[in-house]
């Protein structure tokens, strides 16, 4: 009887070890899917009275989700739009950016705030200006399903780097999100 009962406690204890061991990465930090991809787009209003326009910006961002919490993304937008000297040229702006996401659980918003830095060019104007930037904002994702999300951010540029004439820029950004 005490054999039996042996066997049957040590066939329950390791069942219940293995189904634990199994159910571990549930609780995990780990994203869900580690990479994104967004198609953004949305205005730069220049607001700090340089010579160029405001441009309505184009472009992808390829993201790595480190944490639940925290996402560092490669972005590239560009833009055409004429400067004050009506002569048309294009706007560049690749940059890095890392974002913190504060409440990474929530449904279906997913508050952010972000900052970041790269290149910022005015090609093919009257003065083509190149240089670099900052920027940092917030924003959030609509999740719509687990792949799947909108977004909309609103960021402040600032372009003080480039010889331009002013630093103190705005941009709304909006768009999708794939995750995969």
């Amino acid at each position: 009887m005490k054999k039996h009962f042996l066997r049957l406690f040590m066939a329950v204890a390791l069942i219940g070890m293995s189904n634990h061991g199994f159910c571990q990465d549930v609780n995990t930090k780990k994203p869900m899917f580690p990479f994104y991809v967004d198609y953004v787009m949305g205005p730069f209003l220049f607001v700090d009275n340089i010579a160029y326009d405001a441009v309505f910006m184009n472009g992808c961002r390829l993201g790595f989700n480190i944490k639940r919490n925290f996402n560092f993304s490669i972005e590239y937008v560009a833009g055409q739009q004429p400067d004050n000297q009506n002569d048309m040229g294009m706007t560049h702006n690749a940059n890095l950016q890392f974002a913190y996401h504060f409440m990474p659980e929530s449904k279906p918003f997913n508050p952010y705030l972000f900052t970041g830095t790269g290149f910022f060019e005015f090609k093919e104007f009257t003065n083509d200006v190149y240089g670099l930037s900052w920027h940092f904002g917030m924003g959030t994702t609509l999740k719509f399903n687990d792949r799947l999300s909108g977004l909309i951010e609103s960021r402040y540029l600032n372009t003080g780097w480039l010889d331009v004439g002013g630093q103190n820029q705005l941009a709304v950004m909006w768009g999708a999100r794939v995750s995969f």
